[in-house]
Formats: C-alpha cells, structure tokens, sequence
C-alpha cells in the first residue's frame, strides 16, 4: 500500500507523534491512552498506549529483535498504520507498492521541496543527515491532522550519550553508526524547523510536550531523565509540610 492511501484518515483530529528521546522517559504516557498516537520507529515499544501508527524506516522495528525472522513485538498488535520507508540509501530494492499490511513511502533529501508537496504522493522530505521526525511531521498533515503534539522528541544528546534504545535507561556509551556517520543534531533541528514552516503555511499548529532540559545543570538533568534520580523524590522536596512534620 502507498502513503497516499493514508490520506485525511484522521481528518480534522489530533495526533500525538512520540519519539524514543530521553523526556519520554518522564512523560505521563497513561495521558495517551485515548489518544492518536503515530510511534517513531520502535518507539511503539515503550508503552501500548502509542498506537495506532508506526512510522519505522526500518521493517525491522516491528520485531522484538533485529532480524525479519524475528517474532512481532506484542505491542505491535495495536499498530492499525505500519508505515515503512521503501528503499535505503543504494536505492537497489523495488518498493513493495503491493503489500496488503505495510504502507510504503519513498524519500528524498531535497527538503527544499517539501513546498511543493501534496497529500497525493507517496514521498517524504528529510535533510541529508535524516531524522524521523521531519518525515513524520508530514505524514500526520498527509492523515489530516489539525494539530500535532511531539513528545521525547528531542534531538540531542546527555551526558554525551546517545538515545537510541527504546528503553530510556540504557543510553549508549559509544555509539558507532554505519558507513562513518555521526548525528547531526543541528541539521534534525533546521529540518524540524522547515517542516513545521510548512504546515504553519497549511495552517497545523505544532506543539511541543516534553519536558526539555534547559541550559543549566544538564548533568543532574540527564541523571534524572535516565532515572538514577526518581522525579518523585525531587516533586517531595517541595511537597508542604504538615502540622505532625510529615508531607502530606
């Protein structure tokens, strides 16, 4: 199936796209539960309530390991809208148009083009660097979206670590992606900013729920958002204190 069979299903609603970023780890995900959630790759992983679409630039993500032999992951049961990138960067592979459970989609780097889209096409826009959000900020405009909300969507690094696990508390020391790259997270910002230029011209608004760290004690922040330090204990503190003593 192709991106443009998606076109307006979720016409005029919300949609709540949810990365695997570190704030996820401290977001009230039960506050998804009634919610339009579209999953970045296997961020689907971290809770059922991210459902009911997948925008995974691998086939892989719908496995609980890293091959296609591999048994679903349980979650994926709640994923109506699998939607997959067609070809990798060779372009060797035919696209799979014909699938009757995946959706497929094409993709360039020219994102300057992105003005020139239209919900009928079946190609997504990214910066050379790649990031998944630029192309699923589209696709929920291609689904009809009113207004999109972003959560643990965060482009950057803590602590100098990386994280790409689904599992927020397992950062990744020393990342090594293929073919020599590195994450450049200035270019997923500008791409980030040139996709929503674009649907602020169509009129989708788009807002930003994590919890993002600021400037200052980034080291005790990145602490908390792996979870050595339990948010609840840091709320307590401030918690009022009772006529006995004790926090009520």
């Amino acid at each position: 199936m192709r991106l443009r069979d998606l076109r307006d299903v979720y016409s005029g609603q919300e949609i709540y796209i949810v990365g695997s970023g570190p704030t996820a780890n401290v977001f009230p995900l039960e506050f998804l539960a009634d919610k339009i959630c579209m999953s970045l790759n296997d961020s689907y992983k971290i809770h059922p309530n991210i459902a009911p679409i997948a925008l995974m630039h691998h086939q892989t993500y719908s496995r609980e390991g890293n091959t296609v032999s591999a048994p679903l992951h349980p979650n994926f049961s709640g994923i109506k809208y699998p939607i997959v990138k067609g070809t990798g960067r060779n372009r060797d592979a035919v696209i799979d148009w014909d699938n009757p459970y995946f959706y497929f989609f094409d993709w360039s780097h020219d994102i300057d083009r992105i003005y020139e889209m239209s919900k009928n096409g079946d190609y997504l826009y990214y910066t050379p660097e790649g990031c998944s959000l630029h192309g699923a900020l589209q696709l929920a405009w291609i689904m009809g979206a009113r207004a999109i909300y972003t959560i643990g969507c965060d482009s950057t690094t803590l602590g100098g670590k990386h994280y790409a696990q689904y599992d927020k508390n397992k950062f990744r020391e020393d990342e090594v992606l293929k073919r020599g790259q590195t994450r450049n997270y200035d270019s997923y910002v500008k791409g980030t900013l040139i996709v929503q230029d674009f649907l602020r011209r169509k009129g989708v608004p788009v807002l930003n729920l994590s919890p993002i760290v600021g400037y200052h004690l980034v080291d005790y922040q990145y602490e908390v958002l792996k979870g050595d330090i339990d948010a609840s204990d840091i709320v307590s503190e401030f918690l009022p204190i009772s006529a006995t003593g004790e926090k009520t």
